[in-house]
């Protein structure tokens, strides 16, 4: 017998969808009736409900361990290939754990089996519509649709919801799903738990904070995501859930049900957040990182609905991936089933073979990064990097970059012919050079400081607000909790490109009207 099989044997569930631990217990005849071990690198040994495992054990759902975590980061971090399947499981983990906790800490919330078994799905299906390489392809999405001067948002939350029902039909899993009661009801509040959204019934408010909390932040999404990122790219991660969930109780607050905490985790809900500007300014903003994403998203742009896929099919990325969130009926299972497709490997290799004249240069930027230790072998360069306390608008920067660029090219030119390493046949640089990234980094609430959106109890269960007093965790703690990185990138890797734009980056905020644009959006801004 495998280890797998005792421990199946072990560890099975009721025919009600209770969770029982018999240690002689007899392994039920229906397999869909078993629970799953799974060896998780983060939380160890976890066993999963059979109903989560009857939709782990789907196409729709194995295309998450073709989508990479944290996107492009491996280029920096080798460690980090992780995918969103396991990041799905351990969601799935961390929501049963909790719900559980608070459901024998307090009974009289009257949580049900169906509710446990609602929480856990809606952690294991909340990242089912990811797009390839994670969140790069959101901010790919959003680039292509101002390209096409549309304003619609495109979210991947959407496109779970509506991969769920996909996934189910597809599958014919609702027979199964109900011997665990889960039917159509339930169904549709697993898609609220994902989407975040706001309850009818306060007393059951609390029961949407745990996947994805849009009250406070604080949810097992980000718990999960925060200790499996830095577990593969070897970082410290300084908070400890398990504190968080030992000391988390259920309050009627403002007319709903909400989760609080005792006060005396105060400084590991600091941590929770202290974590997320960590990665952020470490990992997720680092310079190679952003060059790396960016030249991804420029080749992106040029070969969508130009290169073919597995089947043949001419790949459309921006049309798939908006019909997969908007379609209706028919056209919506064809536009989910054609997303399904759209996977990071997929993508990759479209990009490095493509060989059409048209889309050639995709090839070329892939090469590139393959390549980036080689000078002049067209990586993107880095001109600077600088972190503002205000917002400006991308369009902004480049607009005064493009004021720029006159004088920059007969700057520059001017050194060369003195210098005497004019090149033959120079290019002035132009505004398609240049690229700007400005990136809000933050602790989860913009300029404010998150933990005022988490509530706190106190030993005697009186309900306090002593994140308000922020002396009382620390006098370390910073006045502000974001900051505006602006990265400069060029496109072009040769010299004289790259000191052209080095000298409008190093001049631009000297720049009278911009400086002036700068200051009034400072002045207007809430520090």
């Amino acid at each position: 017998m495998s280890l797998m099989d005792r421990n199946l044997d072990i560890e099975t569930y009721d025919y009600n969808g209770c969770h029982s631990l018999r240690p002689h217990a007899k392994k039920l005849k229906s397999a869909s009736f078993s629970a799953k071990i799974f060896c998780d690198p983060v939380h160890g040994q976890i066993s999963l409900h059979p109903a989560c495992v009857a939709i782990i054990d789907t196409p729709q759902f194995q295309r998450l361990r073709a989508i990479k975590q944290t996107g492009f980061l491996e280029y920096v971090y080798p460690g980090a290939t992780h995918n969103r399947f396991s990041h799905s499981l351990g969601v799935c983990y961390l929501a049963g754990k909790f719900i559980q906790e608070l459901r024998e800490r307090q009974p009289e919330l009257l949580i049900t089996d169906t509710d446990v078994l609602c929480v856990q799905l809606a952690g294991l299906c909340h990242d089912l519509g990811h797009g390839p390489f994670s969140h790069t392809w959101e901010r790919y999405i959003h680039m292509a649709t101002l390209k096409k001067n549309l304003k619609t948002a495109w979210k991947h939350e959407i496109v779970s919801i509506n991969m769920l029902d996909y996934l189910i039909e597809d599958n014919n899993l609702l027979p199964q799903l109900k011997k665990f009661g889960i039917g159509s009801k339930e169904i549709n509040i697993i898609k609220e738990f994902i989407q975040g959204s706001q309850p009818v019934d306060g007393s059951r408010a609390f029961l949407y904070q745990i996947v994805n909390n849009d009250d406070s932040g604080l949810d097992v999404d980000k718990w999960d995501y925060f200790l499996r990122d830095c577990h593969y790219l070897g970082l410290p991660c300084s908070f400890e859930y398990e504190r968080l969930i030992q000391f988390a109780k259920v309050f009627m607050v403002d007319g709903k049900s909400q989760i609080c905490f005792r006060d005396k985790v105060l400084e590991s809900v600091y941590n929770v957040f202290r974590t997320r500007s960590n990665l952020h300014r470490l990992a997720y903003q680092h310079k190679v990182c952003m060059i790396t994403e960016r030249m991804f998203l420029d080749a992106f742009l040029i070969v969508d609905g130009k290169c073919t896929g597995p089947t043949g099919e001419t790949l459309h990325f921006w049309d798939w991936s908006m019909s997969a969130a908007y379609s209706q009926g028919e056209n919506l299972k064809k536009a989910l089933e054609r997303y399904c497709t759209l996977t990071d490997s997929v993508i990759f290799f479209c990009l490095k073979y493509a060989s059409q004249p048209d889309v050639k240069k995709a090839a070329d930027i892939v090469k590139a990064i393959e390549k980036r230790s080689s000078k002049a072998n067209g990586f993107y360069q880095h001109v600077g990097l600088k972190i503002l306390p205000y917002f400006v608008s991308e369009a902004d920067i480049a607009n005064g970059f493009c004021q720029l660029l006159p004088a920059a090219n007969e700057r520059v030119l001017s050194l060369f012919i003195n210098g005497g390493t004019i090149e033959k046949n120079i290019e002035p640089v132009n505004s398609d050079d240049i690229c700007i990234c400005v990136v809000p980094v933050n602790w989860g609430k913009g300029d404010k400081n998150p933990v005022e959106s988490v509530l706190f109890y106190s030993k005697d269960s009186v309900f306090t607000n002593h994140s308000s007093d922020i002396s009382q965790v620390s006098a370390m703690l910073p006045k502000s909790f974001q900051e505006i990185q602006v990265h400069v990138l060029c496109r072009r890797s040769d010299d004289y490109a790259s000191q052209v734009a080095r000298w409008c980056f190093e001049n631009y905020w000297d720049a009278s009207p911009i400086k002036r644009t700068a200051n009034s959006l400072k002045n207007n801004c809430h520090l």
